[in-house]
């Protein structure tokens, strides 16, 4: 019963917590435009970073109702991942406050950082807590690259959530499954507002907030073959762009320079017919499949591959 309250205080914190920083995001100007719209509408841009209320009350809930040995593996767990959110933050506000875009390394030495002490914090062998930062930086990165349509991301980010409380609930730390429960609420919180039609967009605070986040549950966990199946859950995001963008369109892997996808006079997303025909991502590889459809079909049947996915690895695992 405890844990059915704590996920619903955590859900409905989250939904006032976005809705919040959307009315502040809209009045200051940090917004973005709905390309796959017909009616190109402007949305609040970074909501992602509001989950930064209910991650600090879902963790200090946890250290000083249950104080025990992993106190400060919570804590560090927040710090983490509001690090990367932050992170984010800087690339979903450069066009308001910075006169030029954020150099790559401007975003990635603070990335590095963040992750070695986590995983410094956890393994205390140097090369360990190499490998666990890159781990944290690699699944953050792949999460944030699997976006592109209402409600994707932050879907597939809830699904793989969920099978990592699944992981979780074997820890030697109880209260794990809390932790994992309450990002779940968070994720579903800022689900609310980004499924189709969307209210806010995520940004990068939000994508890099998400993958860290189940990365580094992962790692609490303190178990190398449960890292590895969290890897797993993975592989759509990694066949995304690796198998697709990296490969059939090295020189804009964001495709932020032209239209990813064509609007129909029906509303229905397809390929571009010129230049952007044989640039592939996960999206458009469904359209190429499929045909013509609506942006929400698309997310369907997307957050139904990323779950089946993490189906198949669980079973596999033991896990379920």
């Amino acid at each position: 019963m405890m844990q059915v309250i704590f996920f619903a205080t955590i859900f409905l914190l989250s939904i006032l917590s976005v809705h919040v920083s959307r009315k502040i995001n809209l009045k200051n100007g940090i917004i973005g435009k709905d390309i796959n719209k017909q009616d190109q509408r402007i949305l609040p841009e970074a909501a992602g970073i509001a989950l930064l209320v209910p991650l600090w009350f879902a963790s200090l809930a946890i250290i000083l109702l249950y104080f025990n040995q992993f106190n400060l593996f919570y804590f560090i767990f927040a710090l983490t991942v509001s690090g990367f959110a932050f992170v984010g933050l800087m690339d979903d506000t450069k066009h308001k406050f910075m006169m030029k875009t954020t150099p790559w390394l401007f975003r990635a030495v603070p990335i590095a950082f963040i992750s070695l002490i986590f995983g410094a914090v956890h393994f205390h062998n140097p090369l360990w807590a190499i490998v666990i930062a890159l781990f944290i930086a690699g699944l953050a990165s792949l999460e944030n690259t699997f976006a592109g349509l209402n409600g994707w991301e932050v879907g597939s980010g809830f699904i793989i959530s969920i099978f990592v409380t699944l992981i979780v609930s074997t820890s030697l730390d109880p209260n794990l499954v809390l932790l994992s429960l309450a990002l779940n609420g968070m994720i579903l919180g800022l689900l609310f507002w980004n499924r189709y039609p969307a209210k806010v967009f995520p940004g990068d605070s939000g994508t890099l907030f998400i993958g860290a986040a189940i990365a580094a549950l992962l790692v609490m966990n303190q178990r190398v073959d449960m890292i590895i199946l969290g890897t797993l859950f993975f592989l759509p995001h990694a066949f995304d762009f690796f198998g697709l963008k990296l490969l059939t369109n090295p020189k804009d892997v964001s495709q932020s320079k032209s239209m990813p996808y064509a609007i129909r006079p029906d509303g229905k997303l397809s390929i571009p017919k010129t230049g952007n025909g044989s640039k592939l991502d996960f999206a458009k590889l469904i359209l190429k499949i499929f045909g013509p459809m609506k942006e929400w079909q698309i997310v369907v049947i997307i957050w139904t591959i990323v779950a089946l996915n993490c189906l198949f690895w669980s079973k596999l695992f033991g896990v379920i």
